[in-house]
């Protein structure tokens, strides 16, 4: 029998990240039905009512996993490859880092890919979604923007780059786990950023 005194106090903030870890984990052994509160719970080590408390409900947990995985594949994909002065090149080096990150773990892009299309059906999981698409397309309007200060002499609108590498992350995620042609995605990334760029332009 575990002792709960010796488990390390942990704030509301920490606990969430550990169960969302858990729910990770849940996600790449058993995919999007074997997402629940309680087998966040069992996975974590914790009691069902931990992950009540952290989360309210199962609706919250998703809202929460999706948004801290798609901050972190965008900050992964976006931050560095945006210092290239040239905007289509860089556009093709951010897709590619991209690429690289929903290649690294396939089952995870899948489970969440999954848990995204079956959110979006959900009068319940809806609002996730499309908190999610909009934490996406406003960390890249951020990185564009920050991008479009620092190289004035590139003239693009960054409203129509912003929707193309939005669109091309979801086209290349759809394409990628439907194919798994890693010898065709150079091709699929540079078609995508030719018609981003050509868009782009004032």
């Amino acid at each position: 029998m575990s002792d709960g005194r010796a488990r390390p106090y942990l704030s509301v903030t920490e606990r969430r990240a550990v169960l969302l870890d858990a729910a990770v984990a849940v996600l790449r052994d058993g995919g999007v039905e074997a997402l629940s509160l309680r087998t966040v719970a069992d996975r974590a080590g914790v009691a069902h009512r931990v992950v009540s408390y952290a989360f309210g409900s199962k609706a919250e947990l998703v809202a929460a996993l999706l948004l801290r995985e798609t901050s972190s594949a965008v900050d992964a994909a976006w931050t560095a490859p945006m210092a290239d002065p040239g905007f289509e090149p860089s556009v093709e080096v951010a897709l590619t880092a991209y690429a690289a990150v929903i290649r690294a773990d396939p089952r995870l892009t899948e489970s969440l890919a999954a848990l995204t299309a079956s959110a979006r059906l959900s009068p319940e999981l809806r609002e996730a979604a499309q908190s999610e698409a909009a934490l996406a397309r406003d960390r890249v309007h951020a990185l564009v923007t920050d991008w479009a200060g620092a190289n004035p002499g590139s003239e693009i609108d960054v409203d129509r780059a912003v929707t193309g590498i939005h669109a091309a992350a979801e086209g290349i995620t759809g394409w990628w786990l439907a194919t798994r042609d890693d010898d065709r995605l150079p091709d699929v990334i540079r078609a995508f950023t030719a018609g981003i760029a050509a868009a782009a332009r004032r």
